[in-house]
């Protein structure tokens, strides 16, 4: 668990974080989104003293970090960087084993943990482990560094635009490994982003920051259906209908959606979202099943559906 209290950072005499509070629960994804300059790479440096708060406390687990080693606290958190990072003199997989080593891991359990990732990240040790990162995609690179990140076993894990110097494709198919990936349930996560639909995607919950200041922290439906001013409307409005269809869920609109069963040959599972559904619907009209009940829909009454839907 991770804990912000009345937070401030003060860069070049300029007040870029400004009395931040926030709490993130221990398997939760908190996703920090905003544009340049907001004060999210600020926030999330000063979680693991790469800067120091000039006001307020941050704790981890209860305990406040200005009580503990930079590198101490260092080595128990994960740390994820757009370029990754990596040192391009190490294999891959001593970068993935550069934590464990300082925690004097023995080299049979470092080994074993270095391949059960690489494994787990579609970087099959038997081909990359001794292979070195310019050898390497952008994607795989990535790889790595969330690999390396997550090594040495943390309870935390922050990352800063982990997939920001990623091609579009690449990009998606990495986002989708890592919300995927069991190693992310269980753990603390803050991700730092611009990309307003990585952020819906993958956060439970969103704190969208400008000028240093917190705008709305809440689920992604809370921002998309009850905007807490101004801003957080206007940010969002571009991109609003993707991100409702992306967002809800089949079951979330299954009270409004037409109480007919007609035959189907496609079906769909309710957890499905939205979007999903209307890329099936390509094909004709889809039956759904949730709670022992069939239904029957087509894009015109699932449109409808989402323009009723109140959350």
């Amino acid at each position: 668990m991770i804990r912000l209290e009345h937070v401030s950072k003060y860069l070049d005499g300029k007040k870029v974080v400004d009395d931040v509070s926030l709490e993130v629960g221990t398997g939760e994804t908190l996703v920090l989104l905003g544009t340049s300059g907001g004060g999210k790479t600020t926030t999330l440096r000063m979680i693991n003293r790469l800067l120091e708060a000039d006001s307020g406390h941050i704790f981890i687990d209860d305990q406040e970090i200005r009580q503990m080693p930079p590198e101490l606290l260092r080595r128990n958190i994960g740390y994820v960087l757009q370029n990754t990072g990596l040192f391009p003199h190490y294999t891959v997989s001593e970068n993935i084993g550069i934590v464990p080593s300082l925690l004097r891991w023995n080299k049979a359990r470092i080994r074993q943990r270095t391949v059960t990732l690489m494994d787990k990240l579609r970087l099959p040790a038997d081909v990359y482990a001794d292979v070195y990162p310019s050898q390497l995609s952008g994607g795989q690179q990535q790889r790595v560094g969330l690999a390396r990140a997550l090594a040495a076993e943390p309870h935390v894990l922050l990352m800063d635009e982990p997939f920001g110097a990623l091609d579009p494709l690449t990009r998606i198919s990495v986002r989708k490994e890592f919300k995927s990936l069991d190693e992310i349930h269980g753990r603390t996560v803050i991700l730092v982003t611009h990309d307003v639909e990585e952020a819906f995607e993958l956060g439970n919950r969103i704190c969208l920051i400008s000028e240093g200041h917190i705008q709305q922290l809440g689920t992604p439906t809370a921002l998309l259906f009850h905007p807490a001013n101004d801003f957080v409307s206007a940010f969002l409005t571009p991109q609003l209908l993707q991100l409702k269809l992306k967002t809800l869920k089949i079951k979330d609109l299954w009270h409004l959606l037409p109480r007919r069963a007609d035959t189907s040959t496609a079906l769909l599972s309710a957890d499905s979202s939205c979007w999903e559904a209307l890329e099936m619907m390509a094909t004709g009209p889809l039956t759904v099943t949730h709670q022992q009940e069939s239904k029957t829909i087509d894009g015109n009454g699932l449109m409808e559906a989402m323009a009723a839907y109140k959350n």
